[in-house]
């Protein structure tokens, strides 16, 4: 029995969308994940694409009918293994706050009523799940945020952020695994190295995964970026 409750729509001329909706943040975002992918390989699916609380999925009419496909997502969302369970392996990502790293670090302290040490303190106190991966390549919505760090997008989003650039936006934080526009604000940036070009998962987050942020000052931060160079 799962915790939440769901509703499909149709979406474009050959497409579902289902639509999450109560039960917790974390289990939603891992089923929906997990249906997608055990939704991309069946016959007649082009593309299963999962986001924190929704799934869409496209078919070929001439392969599967309409109604066919919607049974197959809503199945899929039943029998998802959501694996909510938090993994053994913890992801650690230092980060360094604030200053030329995390250029909206002050104003969201100030916007929130807190101080520096803790804006910090908040971020880095709990550890996270990947949501899932999204907008950007390799771009990782972690969550859930603690309440008092919880805020809205940037009015106007920037056309570059640099990649390693950790920020945050309603009930999430995100890491920017490459550089890339971006309206998050950004309250800092990690030396660790989140894309491998070579290697054979090149982005380092994974849905489901289970990340913790480390506070490292300045020259710690320069020192960890000199050893990847």
């Amino acid at each position: 029995m799962t915790a939440f409750s769901f509703s499909i729509e149709p979406y474009g001329e050959n497409g579902w969308i289902a639509t999450l909706s109560k039960g917790d943040m974390v289990e939603r975002a891992l089923t929906v994940n997990a249906a997608a992918d055990a939704l991309r390989d069946r016959p007649g699916v082009t593309d299963a694409v999962a986001g924190v609380e929704s799934i869409v999925l496209r078919f070929r009419p001439s392969e599967i009918a309409a109604e066919a496909a919607k049974t197959m997502l809503n199945d899929a969302l039943h029998t998802a293994k959501a694996h909510s369970a938090r993994s053994e392996a913890v992801i650690e990502i230092p980060v360094c706050y604030g200053g030329e790293y995390g250029p909206d670090f002050e104003m969201l302290c100030e916007k929130l009523g807190i101080s520096g040490e803790e804006l910090i303190s908040f971020h880095s106190a709990k550890t996270y799940r990947v949501l899932t991966v999204g907008f950007a390549p390799g771009f990782a919505y972690l969550g859930p945020l603690p309440d008092e760090l919880q805020t809205q997008r940037l009015a106007t989003p920037r056309a570059h952020v640099p990649a390693g650039s950790v920020g945050v936006a309603g009930a999430m934080t995100g890491v920017y695994a490459l550089a890339s526009p971006g309206g998050w604000p950004l309250i800092g940036r990690t030396p660790k190295c989140l894309f491998d070009a070579g290697a054979d998962e090149p982005f380092l987050f994974s849905s489901g995964a289970t990340v913790r942020f480390t506070p490292i000052d300045e020259p710690t931060y320069t020192a960890l970026k000199a050893e990847r160079s």
